[in-house]
């Protein structure tokens, strides 16, 4: 049963996953993705490829743990392993394209983007998780507006709309 779900629900969405990965790897160097990055992340919003995610981890999950180790159960764990070295990667691609997006007078120092830059590089584990923080501390994200329309035959002073007879 549980190969059954794994070649039916878990391998068709990893194809799937690794198509969109591809694609979004492909804007890796486009000048709007590091603008986005910019911008930072939306808190709250659940897409579609999370909860796609969400199912083939667990599934991953389950298949690994639920007999005496195989090859098969081994091979789901690899899979797992990939892809948090994939969502590392990201992360890291993510913080040193927001990095390389900073002008030098952002910083309070005079050769503080070359040493981000180096701490990025040799130690990337924790170089991201440091600039993470640092990003945060002081480029935090845009703060939401909430706008609010008028109605539709009200003008935007308040007034009701005049019109020809």
């Amino acid at each position: 049963m549980i190969q059954f779900f794994f070649v039916a629900i878990v391998l068709p969405a990893l194809v799937i996953m690794l198509f969109a990965l591809l694609f979004a790897l492909s804007r890796v160097g486009s000048p709007d993705w590091i603008r986005r990055i910019r911008r930072g992340p939306r808190a709250g919003t659940l897409k579609l490829w999370h909860v796609m995610a969400a199912v083939v981890v667990a599934a991953l999950l389950l298949h690994a743990f639920t007999g005496p180790p195989t090859e098969d159960r081994l091979l789901s764990l690899e899979i797992l392993a990939l892809g948090v070295l994939v969502g590392f990667a990201r992360t890291w691609c993510n913080e040193f394209g927001f990095l390389m997006g900073l002008r030098d007078d952002e910083f309070p120092g005079r050769n503080d983007k070359l040493i981000w830059a180096v701490v990025l590089l040799a130690l990337a584990p924790f170089g991201v998780w440091f600039f993470r923080s640092y990003r945060l501390a002081h480029w935090p994200g845009p703060k939401f507006v909430t706008v609010s329309y008028a109605e539709p035959d009200q003008e935007p002073s308040g007034r009701a709309a005049t019109q020809p007879a």
